[in-house]
């Protein structure tokens, strides 16, 4: 299968987000900037001796922050061009750090950040980015 085929990350309008019929494809962040977290709601209390009872509310709910010492501005344009075309939300396909599975759950986009590197003065665009890095969220949304 050729490199273009693979991804860190597929990102797709549907359900049903595959290498092959993703809208996006993310490529693989700088080694040691893809911090992968997950979240999970408690509803807990004390009990009169103190101890903790609680319960796990709803499901785990992922989120990777991925980030690139060096990204060409066609890759972060392309990425980002689909985002802002209405794209706040969307299908992602991820492997899953936890379980050891690819999953494609509802993510939506969180905080994103770059650093442009040898702006052109003329045309303001720059020759690349160093730095960059944004975050897909979990919706939680039940399966």
């Amino acid at each position: 299968m050729p490199d273009e085929q693979y991804a860190y990350l597929y990102l797709g309008d549907s359900p049903d987000v595959t290498a092959q019929s993703c809208a996006v494809k993310v490529p693989y962040p700088t080694v040691g900037s893809a911090a992968f977290e997950t979240a999970r709601m408690v509803d807990a209390a004390r009990n009169a001796n103190g101890e903790m009872v609680g319960r796990m509310v709803g499901r785990s709910s992922d989120k990777q922050t991925l980030g690139w010492k060096r990204i060409a501005c066609r890759d972060w344009w392309a990425m980002h061009r689909w985002f802002e075309a209405g794209h706040f939300t969307f299908y992602c396909r991820y492997f899953d750090h936890n379980t050891g599975v690819w999953r494609t759950r509802l993510f939506y986009l969180g905080d994103v950040r770059a650093n442009p590197v040898r702006v052109d003065e003329i045309t303001g665009a720059p020759a690349w980015y160093e730095d960059a890095a944004f975050s897909v969220i979990d919706c939680g949304v039940v399966e």
